[in-house]
């Protein structure tokens, strides 16, 4: 095998692929599987429950297969100047080379690498842009303790004939519509993998506004095709909690405020929050919020914030990280949050738009 590639383009590839490749796994299975057919580069890195596979356009000048060390390889390759890479593999090496530097490398045998199935089944299609902003507000909400499997997956299921996206770390709730994205997989709800969805959104992110992404589904495993590029992953089995019902129907106290200056005021407030047992305290009053953050260590912090505030005076305390990617999820200039008291959830969501709620378990203080 051997071709010539830009390396900028070629480190794009490769990094997407070896992003998935465990470190648990030896041999042929902790590399990337290079196949070259004419001019086409396919590029494949698998932990096997994920997979990616690329296919970059390279100048191709001898067809063949080969398997590299994932981390390396991508270290190899962005160490070299801007320009064309030549990559030719000769039995048990892979030569990477640019001008005058070159390196000379040890590769698995491709026989070894895992025999992985081909992207089958019907394929439906689902807005790019309308799938990928749902995904990033709750996917932002999943535990990533595999302790906890279930809980490290985002559910897919239907609301009223559209897609509805759903994860918890049993902490946080983060509860998406999508209306104008169907269900996928015909009624039947889905778990896939959180970090599947992050690759996900890192390979849609430069999709214009008006691509589509192609979805395909088997009784294990689902795929997402983004033009050349395809995410494979097997599906979470198990039956994901009740979690909806700890939604309560209202709440007696409600605070609106402007999202950028409630933001600013947070990230101040965690500065002083250093460890995980440290939060930050909001009262709401009429007219106003504080927010205060108190630590032993390193001092404390006060900030008043205009709000609109309707309610009983309260004062509730947030993991401060959490509470900001709520916060941060939320679209729109203001926010809304709404308090039943200090120990129940409280809901984030926007002013007039409720297609996502994240739901945040308080922290209670002395």
């Amino acid at each position: 095998m051997k071709f010539k590639s830009e390396r900028d383009i070629l480190v794009e590839a490769l990094s997407a692929a070896s992003r998935v490749v465990a470190t648990r796994l030896i041999g042929a299975s902790s590399g990337i599987l290079l196949s070259l057919s004419g001019n086409q580069l396919t590029v494949t890195g698998t932990d096997l429950d994920i997979t990616i596979r690329t296919t970059v356009d390279v100048i191709g000048l001898a067809d063949g297969a080969t398997v590299v060390p994932a981390r390396l390889i991508v270290d190899a390759v962005r160490s070299l100047e801007a320009g064309a890479v030549t990559i030719a593999s000769a039995e048990d090496t892979v030569e990477v080379s640019l001008g005058r530097a070159k390196f000379s490398l040890r590769t698995f045998a491709v026989m070894d690498y895992p025999n992985l199935p081909p992207v089958t089944g019907a394929l439906t299609t689902v807005p790019a842009l309308d799938l990928v902003q749902g995904l990033n507000q709750v996917v932002r909400a999943a535990a990533s303790d595999d302790a906890r499997p279930l809980l490290t997956g985002v559910l897919f299921t239907q609301h009223e004939g559209t897609l509805r996206l759903i994860a918890t770390d049993s902490y946080r709730l983060a509860v998406r519509d999508v209306p104008d994205v169907p269900g996928i997989g015909s009624g039947q709800d889905l778990l896939v993998p959180a970090r599947a969805l992050q690759e996900l959104q890192r390979v849609a992110s430069s999709l214009p506004a008006d691509a589509e992404i192609g979805v395909t589904l088997t009784d294990a495993e689902i795929c997402f095709v983004v033009g050349k590029s395809t995410i494979a992953s097997r599906l979470i089995d198990g039956n994901y909690p009740s979690v909806l019902q700890l939604i309560p129907a209202s709440y007696p106290n409600q605070l609106r405020v402007a999202k950028d200056t409630l933001m600013t005021s947070l990230r101040r407030a965690k500065l002083l929050a250093k460890d995980s047992t440290s939060s930050v305290r909001l009262t709401a009053r009429d007219k106003g919020l504080e927010i205060r953050t108190q630590s032993h260590d390193t001092g404390d912090i006060e900030d008043d914030v205009d709000a609109d505030y309707q309610g009983e005076e309260i004062t509730i305390a947030f993991n401060p990280s959490f509470l900001i990617e709520g916060i941060e999820a939320v679209p729109g200039d203001e926010v809304v949050l709404e308090i039943t008291d200090a120990v129940r959830p409280a809901m984030v969501h926007a002013v007039d738009d409720v297609r996502f709620r994240y739901l945040l378990m308080p922290v209670r203080v002395q």
